[in-house]
């Protein structure tokens, strides 16, 4: 069984993907591996996996599904904003409240592990990860690895350069947690194993893990729910899916709760079948003539 594997490791990272509302999976998982005893030696967070990579790496995982109650309860949008920030969408102060009641800065500067954020930078279009701990801004650093329009409309701006989500460049930023000197990598992801790879960036959207020091959990299908679902009575069973999922693929238990699956596929799966029919396209087109 996997959780052999882990339980032998001297390191584990912890490597939260992002999927925006989708994340709150990867409150499930982390019950279970909390329950099982298994810990990280550092977190890395992408997009909205950063909040859950903070709260884990700063000790207050057990608050976590308060944490994602909390947030998503708070109303999202308020038409004042039009002319502060150009938008209706006040996402930036509702990460603020929930990270000022769950989190803090505070926290984060005394971390025991390494909580790594992946970013953007919006100059090069170049994935950068930075350890918060080190950042005199922490949650300006978690903020800027969500930084997606149209949701926000200003980039953060970090020791004088713009960064984005870090979802743009390298959603599956696994190797770093290596160079930390971790010898297993958990990946906790979003996108369903019938889907496919996973998505890494624009152009690796079915990404193949063939690292063995790596363990991903995610759903078996696309799961039910959108991508910025507020309604924790929705969110609430999908992070009871991760904690399912999680024993899965760590016990090899199955589970018929895990067939959970969306109506219908998700755009990048089209995607996806149309880069793999003009693949074959070209590659038959390109067959010298016999």
């Amino acid at each position: 069984m996997l959780i052999d594997r882990l339980r032998s490791a001297n390191k584990i990272g912890f490597l939260f993907s992002g999927g925006s509302s989708r994340c709150v999976f990867q409150v499930g998982v982390i019950e279970t591996l909390q329950s099982l005893g298994i810990t990280p030696a550092a977190t890395l967070g992408v997009s909205a996996g950063a909040w859950n990579a903070a709260v884990v790496a700063t000790g207050n995982a057990h608050r976590l599904r308060a944490y994602w109650r909390f947030f998503v309860r708070m109303p999202y949008v308020d038409l004042r904003n039009l002319l502060r920030e150009h938008s209706p969408f006040i996402w930036p102060r509702l990460h603020a409240r929930a990270f000022n009641r769950y989190i803090g800065d505070g926290a984060i500067r005394a971390a025991p592990i390494p909580l790594l954020i992946a970013l953007t930078r919006l100059r090069d279009r170049t994935s950068v990860i930075v350890d918060a701990r080190k950042s005199p801004d922490p949650f300006g650093l978690l903020l800027a690895s969500n930084f997606l329009q149209p949701f926000y409309t200003h980039p953060p701006m970090i020791d004088g350069e713009t960064y984005g989500d870090g979802g743009w460049t390298n959603a599956l930023p696994y190797e770093r947690l290596f160079e930390e000197g971790c010898d297993a990598v958990i990946v906790v992801a979003s996108k369903g194993e019938s889907e496919g790879g996973m998505y890494r960036n624009p152009s690796d959207i079915d990404h193949v893990i063939t690292d063995d020091r790596v363990i991903v959990i995610r759903p078996r299908h696309r799961m039910p729910v959108g991508f910025v679902e507020r309604r924790w009575p929705k969110l609430a069973p999908i992070a009871d899916l991760g904690a399912l999922r999680a024993r899965e693929v760590l016990l090899d238990e199955h589970h018929p709760q895990c067939d959970l699956a969306a109506r219908w596929p998700a755009p990048s799966a089209y995607v996806s079948a149309v880069r793999r029919r003009l693949r074959r396209y070209f590659s038959e087109s390109a067959q010298p003539l016999t």
